[in-house]
C-alpha cells in the first residue's frame, strides 16, 4: 500500500489537467468565480453520495472544531487558488498558466521542510529540483513569445503569470492543511487507520460543501445575475465537477500516504498533459519548444519515485 500514492498522484494530475482544460474552454464565457463554482458545486453531489455510502457502511465519524477549521482553511485557499488560476487563463495561454502554477512543487518542498516537518530524502530533493528546472525550461519559450507581443498584451501576459504563481502558493497551503485535517480525523477515529480511503472521502465532502456555501453566497451578493449562466453551460460544468471530484479524491488520498512534496512532484504530469492539450486542442504551436522541459519533468518524477 506504500506505493499506492504513485498511481493516485498520476491519476489525480491527469484528471486535474482534464478539469482545467474544460474550465479553460468556458473561461471567456463566464466569470472566474462562476467557473470555480462549477468545479465545487457539481463535485458536491458525487462527494455527498460517496460520504453517504461510507456512513451507511461505517457509521458517523467523530469530528472536532479543529478538524472543521482545517477543512475551512483548505477550502478557502483552494477557492482562492482556483479562481486565480482561471483568471490567469483569461490573460495568458493555458499551457503557460499551468506550467507556472506548477512551480508550487518548489514552494511545497520549502514550506513543507520549514513549517510542516516534511523533509524529502536527498534523491527526493534532487527530483524536485529537476522537476522545477523542467518547468522553468518549459517556460522560457513562452517568455520569448511574450517579448514579441504589444505592450498591452505583454502586460496581460505578465498579470496572468503572477496570478498563476499566486494560485500555486494557495494550493500549497491548501494541501498541507488538508493533510492536517486527514490526520486529525484519524486521531479522532483510530478505527479508520492512517491513509484509508474513508478519511479522504469524508474530508473531501466537508471541504467541498464549505466551498460551495462560500462561493454561492459571494456570487449571490456580488454577481447576482451570474448564476443564471449555469442553465447555459451546465453540461460542461458537470464534466468539470466530475473531473474535479475524481482528481480531488486522488489528491486527498495520496496526501495521506506520503510527503506532500512527493505527491506534487509526481503530479507534475499535469504540466506535461497541459502542453499536449494546448498543442492538440488550442493549436498553440509554440509549446513544441517546451519538449526538452517535459523530458526534465519526467526525469524528476522518476528520481522522486526512486527516493
Amino acid at each position: 500500500m506504500h506505493l499506492l500514492w504513485v498511481p493516485l498522484s498520476l491519476g489525480a494530475g491527469l484528471c486535474q489537467s482534464a478539469r482545467n482544460g474544460l474550465a479553460r474552454s468556458i473561461a471567456s464565457k463566464v466569470s472566474p468565480a462562476l467557473n470555480s463554482w462549477s468545479r465545487f458545486a457539481f463535485n458536491l453531489p458525487f462527494s455527498t453520495v460517496l460520504v453517504g455510502v461510507l456512513i451507511a457502511l461505517k457509521g458517523f465519524p467523530e469530528l472536532s472544531p479543529r478538524y472543521l477549521i482545517l477543512c475551512l482553511g483548505t477550502g478557502l485557499t483552494q477557492l482562492l487558488g482556483n479562481v486565480a488560476l482561471i483568471a490567469a487563463f483569461r490573460r495568458t495561454s493555458f499551457a503557460r498558466a499551468i506550467v507556472l502554477h506548477k512551480l508550487e512543487i518548489v514552494f511545497t518542498a520549502i514550506i513543507g521542510a520549514t513549517l510542516f516537518s516534511e523533509v524529502p530524502t536527498a534523491l527526493g530533493w534532487t527530483g524536485i529540483v529537476v522537476c522545477a528546472a523542467g518547468v522553468v525550461l518549459m517556460q522560457r519559450a513562452k517568455l520569448r513569445h511574450q517579448q514579441s507581443l504589444p505592450d498591452s498584451r505583454g502586460r496581460a501576459e505578465a498579470s496572468g503569470a503572477l496570478l498563476a504563481i499566486f494560485a500555486g502558493l494557495c494550493l500549497v497551503f491548501a494541501s498541507f492543511w488538508l493533510k492536517e485535517a486527514n490526520q486529525e480525523l484519524v486521531a479522532l477515529n483510530p478505527r479508520v487507520g492512517a491513509g484509508r480511503f474513508e478519511v479522504a472521502g469524508h474530508t473531501l465532502f466537508h471541504v467541498t460543501w464549505m466551498e460551495v456555501l462560500i462561493l454561492t453566497t459571494w456570487l449571490k451578493l456580488r454577481m447576482p445575475g451570474e448564476l443564471s449562466l449555469v442553465s447555459i453551460h451546465w453540461r460542461r460544468m458537470a464534466l468539470i465537477g466530475f473531473a474535479g471530484f475524481v482528481g480531488s479524491l486522488g489528491w486527498f488520498w495520496a496526501y495521506s500516504l506520503t510527503l506532500v512534496a512527493y505527491v506534487k512532484a509526481v503530479g507534475q504530469i499535469e504540466a506535461v498533459a497541459a502542453v499536449f492539450l494546448s498543442l492538440w486542442l488550442w493549436k498553440e504551436r509554440d509549446v513544441v519548444s517546451q519538449i526538452p522541459g517535459i523530458v526534465l519533468v519526467l526525469a524528476g518524477i522518476v528520481l522522486v519515485l526512486l527516493g
